[in-house]
Parts: C-alpha cells; structure tokens; sequence
C-alpha cells in the first residue's frame, strides 16, 4: 500500500484558475461552481478501481491518501498489494475528473476539489482484467474508508453470460452493506455487467449513462433499463463524420472530456476521452459534494438528493435526469454570482466456493469498440469487461495533428496505442486468461501537455 498525505483544501473560488477550466463544459453543465460554494467534498474518500493513477502528477499525487494493486487478488482484499501506478491512462483520466487539484494555476479542475482518492489497480496495460479482482479492489477501498466507489468498467462482449459468483453485484453490494455506495458506468453500447438492463432494479448502485455538451443522450451510451438509481451525466458525444465512430481528434474535442492523463515516458500529461466511464466519476464527484464538509447528507439522503435534483431532460427508462450538483447544493444566500448549469433538452438519440469456475470474467476500462473475446478451453467461455471510456477503435489520418486548444498550450496527438497479446494465469483457481492480440488504436485520445504555470 502506498500512502500520501493529504493536500491542502483549495481555496473557493467560483472561477478557478485551472487553464482548463474553460474547456471543462461539464462542469459548467452540472453547476458546479454554484456548488463549490456550499461544498467541495471535504472529508470524504472516494475510491476509484481501474487501471491506476498516475502517482506523480502534479493535478493528483497530493489528492491520493492510500492506494494498492489487486490484479491477481481473485476476489481477496488482503492478497492487494504493490503499487497502483498507471500504465494505461483510463484511471488517471477518471480520477482527475473527480477530484483533481483545483485553483491551483495548472491543468484541469475536479468535481470534488477537496475529496480524496483511494485507489486500486485492477486492470493491467492492455485494459483488462478479472472481474473478481475488481471485487477485490471494491472490497479495499471500502475497507479503507470510501464512501463512494467509482467503477468505470463495462461488459468487453456482445453477449455476457457470467455465474452468479463472478457478478460486479458480489463487490457493490458489499459496498452498501459496509455503508459506502457503488457509481457504475451503464457501458458503451454493451451488455450489463449484473446481467442485463432489468437487472438494474435490485442493484443498490447509481447506474450512470452519457450525456454530452447540449444535454443530449450520447450515441453510445447503454440504455439504464430498469435501474433502480439511474441518472446520466457529461460523458461527451463526439464521433468522427466519416466513420460514425467515437472520436476526439482535432476540433472533436470540444465535444469530449478533458481530463488528467497518463502516456508512457511523459510526465503531467491532459487528454480528452469521451465514454460511460467518463460520466460516472461526475456521479461519484457529486456524491462526495454532498456527503462532505458543508453539507454532510448521510449517504441515503445523498442519494435520493442527487437522484431528486437531477435535470429532468429525457433520456430513457430508468434515468431520473442529468445529474445536477448546482441544483443539488444551492449556494448559500449573499454568495458571489457563479455560471449556472442550463438545461436544454434534445432527443434521445464466481461459482459457489469449491465449485471449479466455467467462466472467466476479464474487465477493461470502458472503451468502446473492438471487443475480443476468446474460449480458453474446453466449455470454458471468456467474457471481457472493459473500463467504460475512451472510446476505442477511433483511428485518425497520421497527417492530422490538432491544434492547440488554449493560449500557452500545446495539445498533440497521443502516438497510436495498441491491445496486444496477454496471458495472465490465476494459479489459485488454475485458471488461465488469455486475451487475444486485436489491436486497438488509440491516436483520437489526445494528448495534452502539462500547463505552463
């Protein structure tokens, strides 16, 4: 386990200072400066299990108190162990829009300025992994303190077929049962992870589906069926014209996320990614706004505020609105003028202990497309998860490099990043996972330089 002490509290400030900030169109959708005057998420821990952090950037390190890495736990929180440095990026992304540093003079600003991060890696480089380690990273984080769990995973197949014992329920229910509640993104045009959309209703979890920047239901996004917590939220609505596929290359950036970023061999690094995975971490912002210093709801109460306060845009059944942290948390009488959020509406566009596992359950951070799955032996079937953003298969012309997007900036390209063979074996179970080498390229992920203070 790695620890970190906490940071200082960021002074209110209804603009930051962030250069981002500007470009951060879904915090000015959820009103959240509004909300920054009544809270920012002071005392609370939100746990993130996805593929790491980035332990060293200037946006994050301070705002991580505790982390681990569960990747071969199988569904034991006391076999966590080493460190939760990211090598894929997605967890970095998330984590940032949650609670990156805020009115500090550099990068991107967070949900929740004041909340802190306990993280999990459970997803390797390539962005998979066991279902039953994210169990295990859910079931960490819990123990160690968090009130929120952010799980930006997704369902890798067109079909899933998973045993009652290798269910995400296992790990959110615990979760609930321990006083802390699950955000799970909805997935990018996939299958549910608990089984399909119905079996939302008995979940004690927030679903969370993709909106993007004029409150419409993003192309991708899962429908929430009959969740019983469903809600939508900024998750960008960018696809490439000649395609039809997800895409933040170029000018299509205006219409992703930006957030912090990880990429091999740079440091303090920005990317835009669009994705379920980026709409539930505002989900689980907003709950650590609500449950923190300044307003401190018990976490039921918080629920059924952020679910009663939501924007009433249509977006499907089971969604209850757009997540609204503006609404939610009025500011105080006599606080200074903010951006408020406006709403425009627009058209919809493991087996019983003992029992020898049949089905091996991979999760990634949720990408949306190329979806490899692969029998692994004999009525063996694998059935991959992948964390719930940064929309993949979303090639772009090497000749294009994007403009820089802010004064004293420079965005490039991130270079092409491929989903290459892996071989992972569980000796405890004597089960092997392989994932086949389909590669993902990954260039419209831009990447952003750190920011010049």
């Amino acid at each position: 386990m790695t620890t970190s002490a906490p940071i200082r509290a960021s002074a209110a400030d209804p603009y930051p200072n962030d250069p981002y900030f500007a470009e951060q169109w879904n915090l000015t959708r959820i009103g959240v400066q509004s909300a920054w005057a009544t809270a920012r998420g002071q005392g609370v821990l939100v746990g993130v299990v996805d593929t790491g952090i980035d332990l060293n950037h200037q946006d994050l390190a301070g705002k991580v108190i505790a982390s681990t890495n569960c990747i071969g736990a199988n569904d034991d929180p006391n076999a966590c162990g080493g460190s939760a440095q990211d090598d894929q990026g997605h967890g970095t992304h998330v984590s940032g829009i949650i609670a990156a540093d805020t009115n500090n003079g550099i990068g991107v600003a967070g949900v929740a300025p004041d909340a802190h991060l306990l993280v999990v890696k459970a997803l390797g480089d390539k962005g998979s992994g066991a279902l039953n380690d994210v169990n295990a990273g859910i079931k960490w984080v819990v123990n160690h303190g968090a009130k929120v769990v952010n799980l930006s995973v997704e369902a890798d197949n067109a079909s899933l077929t998973i045993l009652p014992g290798q269910s995400l329920a296992e790990g959110v229910e615990y979760a609930y049962q321990h006083g802390a509640i699950a955000v799970v993104a909805a997935g990018n045009s996939t299958p549910s992870l608990f089984g399909g959309g119905a079996s939302y209703a008995k979940v004690d979890a927030l679903v969370v589906g993709a909106t993007g920047p004029n409150d419409e239901v993003a192309f991708y996004s899962s429908p929430l069926g009959a969740a019983k917590w469903g809600v939508v939220a900024p998750g960008g609505d960018a696809k490439d014209p000649a395609s039809g596929k997800p895409s933040c290359a170029g000018s299509l950036a205006n219409g992703c996320i930006v957030s912090t970023g990880w990429f091999a061999g740079k440091t303090n690094q920005y990317a835009d990614d669009e994705g379920t995975s980026m709409a539930a971490p505002h989900v689980a912002g907003v709950l650590a706004l609500l449950m923190g210093q300044g307003s401190r709801l018990s976490r039921d109460v918080a629920i059924q505020t952020a679910l009663s306060k939501s924007a009433k845009i249509p977006c499907g059944p089971g969604c209850q609105g757009r997540i609204d942290a503006g609404a939610a948390l009025p500011a105080p009488a006599g606080a200074p003028p903010t951006s408020t959020s406006t709403t425009t509406t627009a058209p919809l566009s493991s087996p019983p202990t003992g029992a020898p596992p049949t089905t091996a359950a991979l999760v990634r951070p949720g990408v949306a497309g190329a979806r490899p799955a692969s029998p692994i032996g004999p009525a063996t079937t694998v059935a991959e998860v992948t964390p719930t953003g940064g929309t993949p298969s979303r090639p772009v012309s090497s000749s294009t490099v994007p403009p820089p997007r802010s004064p004293g900036l420079v965005a490039a390209r991130a270079s092409p990043r491929t989903k290459g063979g892996h071989v992972a074996a569980d000796a405890a179970a004597g089960l092997l996972v392989v994932l086949v080498g389909t590669a993902v390229v990954r260039e419209s992920r831009r990447l952003r330089a750190g920011a010049a203070p």
